[in-house]
């Protein structure tokens, strides 16, 4: 028979593999439906059917370097130096 320890049903295989088979055909079946859910919204998941761009990221693992115009940066330093001023004029040491 088996070398496999447990109850032996009237056929002679363990009671508990029936229970194993009845738990994956369960699963099964739950896959299906949740296959057929995912055909009906679309390959995708976007519910209307159209396929998505994807977008793999960039192939060296770094994000690309963002880059400010001159006037982004005169006008970061000019709001930074003006919150320095706001905070040295009412006396605190940090901001």
């Amino acid at each position: 028979m088996s070398d496999i320890p447990g109850p032996l049903g009237a056929t002679g295989i363990p009671e508990y593999n029936f229970i194993h088979m009845d738990i994956l055909t369960q699963l099964k079946d739950q896959r299906d439906r949740i296959d057929a859910a995912i055909r009906a919204l679309g390959e995708d998941g976007a519910g209307d059917g159209r396929k998505r761009a994807v977008h793999s990221g960039p192939t060296n693992g770094r994000r690309k370097k963002r880059k400010l115009s001159a006037a982004a940066r005169k006008k970061i330093s000019l709001a930074a130096k003006a919150r320095w001023a706001k905070a040295k004029k009412a006396g605190k040491n940090r901001l």
